[in-house]
């Protein structure tokens, strides 16, 4: 088998190549929205997140500890324990209810809440072979999420030392060259321009896209005003090493930064989907999603942006 390509999702259906046969691509009414799946157990199962026709992009968090030489963990106690295989029933979920439908599935390292680092080469060996052993091309006596093979990996990463994340990078792009699978690479980083941690790794060029996250950070979210949110904006889109960005919101009124999808349509979408980079919109997370119906509302908009991942 072989990773998939990121679709196009812009006001009608279109046709995209991926790396061996294209998947069905999505339908949608305006933009890729992405979002989190993995860490509420009232959200649903991922087939519940996938048939919503919500997301182009469904990234399960976390593997939220990794480094210091120890064997990296998944943690999806919201719904299952991995270390006890008790996770593999979501492969024939993933396969069956996302990829079949062009739904993209990444698996994301870091997180807001775990223990990870990097703090060797060895770390970083150990981590990739881990990702690409469990997730991709290569092989595990215990595939955490069964026979499916993931189309990317997200790093989402806001604790640790700022060092190896460009070669983590790179070593996952050399693997992308193994078995014909392409994998994709997103980059979450807080709005500030450049990123404290992964600043460095985003300068390589490798991520196909970033998702910049505009909440929970007061130098550059919504506090009223769109002046901060759309200077870092112009910031993170200037940037020659950055090829597609996402608009990342909360759909939760009680975080900080917090913008009601109306108020982001009038003032933030309507002129960033002119950029070419524009990339979508990032949603977090999937529960706070369903319970404010924030996705529900983008995709209501109607926009004439014609919305285009990297193939």
């Amino acid at each position: 088998m072989a990773c998939h390509s990121f679709p196009a999702v812009p006001v009608v259906m279109v046709v995209l190549v991926s790396c061996l046969l294209a998947p069905p691509a999505v339908t949608a009414s305006s933009v890729n929205i992405s979002t989190y799946w993995g860490t509420n157990s009232a959200e649903g199962s991922i087939e519940d997140a996938c048939n919503t026709g919500l997301y182009s992009i469904v990234n399960i968090g976390f593997v939220h500890k990794f480094g210091n030489g120890r064997t990296p963990v998944l943690n999806l106690n919201a719904h299952c324990d991995p270390s006890v295989q008790g996770c593999t029933y979501l492969g024939r979920e993933i396969k069956e209810y996302c990829q079949k439908k062009g739904i993209k599935v990444l698996i994301s390292i870091g997180g807001p809440s775990g223990d990870y680092n990097l703090t060797s080469q060895d770390d970083v060996t150990k981590l990739a072979n881990y990702l690409w052993n469990n997730y991709f091309g290569g092989s595990a006596v215990h595939r955490p999420l069964g026979s499916a093979i993931l189309d990317g990996v997200d790093f989402f990463i806001e604790e640790s030392t700022t060092k190896y994340w460009d070669v983590l990078a790179e070593t996952l792009k050399n693997f992308s060259k193994k078995g014909n699978c392409h994998i994709k690479l997103s980059a979450t980083p807080k709005c500030h321009h450049p990123d404290k941690y992964l600043g460095t790794a985003i300068q390589t060029g490798l991520f196909d896209y970033v998702q910049v996250r505009f909440y929970n950070e007061s130098r550059c979210q919504y506090d009223g005003s769109f002046d901060a949110m759309k200077s870092e904006w112009d910031k993170w889109i200037a940037d020659d090493k950055v090829h597609k960005v996402f608009v990342g919101v909360t759909a939760s009124a009680k975080e900080e930064g917090y913008v009601d999808p109306q108020r982001l349509i009038n003032n933030f979408l309507r002129d960033a989907v002119n950029s070419t980079k524009f990339g979508g919109v990032m949603v977090w997370y999937l529960y706070t999603d369903h319970n404010s119906g924030y996705s529900k509302k983008i995709k209501a908009w109607n926009s004439l942006a014609q919305t285009t991942i990297l193939h």
